[in-house]
């Protein structure tokens, strides 16, 4: 398996985080080692999605993995996101393995990670400190074994039908590239309705390099992009754009009113168009 090499920064930035921000003391105990599932519960971890969010996701990776500044969108801190953000989503640092692919550990980057398997470049996660208790290791190993569940009943909770998350998040600034935004929602998406009638990418103008400003601008140079549903997980939309994203700002729009607008499988449409804006930097 042959991957680009990276710097340890951008490997930071793409991974799948399972341990805290190294070297800040968050997630890290009294003695300065990172803080591991029997830490947290005084029991071993289990393989489902509700236990390695209590048990992780939630106290170590989300101290970083939150909100717009998520290391590359991924935001872990409830169970409904760690979900939506890692099944069936390409990793960014090799986009042709899945961060989590169901049914298939040795496939996905996460398991890669902290196993810490020959070929990955950047070393075991967590980066540079004890590696995770291989209990806990082979817990999240058997949850994606058993084809990654979800949360039980995570679809009937969720009454309704709405835009969950996106990456980036409204007004978020990122650096280039850019090589894919995330959608994802609180119920699986019928894949008919995902067009260039319903998903639009658009670039506002120069003089629009505030977000605020973007949101009320009536129009912008429309992007070409192509949206389609996360291979295992249809409540993720990813827009790929066709070319690099030059800095500026960016919207994205989603159509839930009228004939033919997004809606989940039972055809219930959105209710309302959703957008949200972002700005592209040069890379650093």
């Amino acid at each position: 398996m042959q991957i680009e090499r990276k710097t340890i920064c951008a490997t930071l930035l793409s991974l799948v985080c399972v341990a805290g921000c190294a070297g800040n003391g968050v997630g890290l105990d009294q003695n300065g080692q990172p803080i591991t599932a029997g830490d947290m519960t005084g029991g071993p971890i289990q393989p489902t999605l509700e236990s390695i969010e209590e048990n992780v996701f939630a106290p170590i990776c989300a101290k970083c993995h939150i909100g717009a500044s998520a290391p590359e969108g991924l935001q872990l801190d409830t169970a409904a996101h760690a979900y939506n953000f890692l099944v069936g989503v390409p990793s960014a640092e090799e986009p042709s393995f899945q961060r989590v692919n169901p049914g298939n550990p040795d496939l996905s980057y996460m398991i890669l990670k902290i196993e810490g398997a020959s070929g990955i470049e950047g070393g075991q996660m967590p980066l540079g400190e004890t590696p995770l208790p291989q209990a806990t290791i082979d817990a999240i190993r058997q949850w994606v074994t058993n084809g990654a569940p979800n949360v039980p009943g995570a679809a009937a909770a969720s009454e309704v039908f709405a835009v969950q998350a996106t990456a980036p998040v409204d007004k978020a600034t990122v650096n280039a590239p850019l090589a894919r935004i995330l959608v994802t929602f609180t119920q699986e998406v019928d894949a008919s309705l995902i067009n260039d009638s319903t998903v639009s990418l658009e670039r506002m103008g120069d003089s629009d390099l505030d977000p605020d400003a973007a949101v009320t601008a009536e129009s912008g140079e429309k992007i070409a992009a192509v949206g389609a549903l996360a291979e295992h997980n249809a409540a993720v939309l990813l827009i790929t754009p066709n070319k690099s994203l030059d800095p500026g700002v960016y919207r994205v729009s989603i159509r839930g009113t009228g004939g033919g607008a997004v809606a989940n499988l039972s055809a219930g449409p959105l209710g309302s168009d959703a957008s949200f804006v972002f700005t592209v930097e040069p890379a650093q």
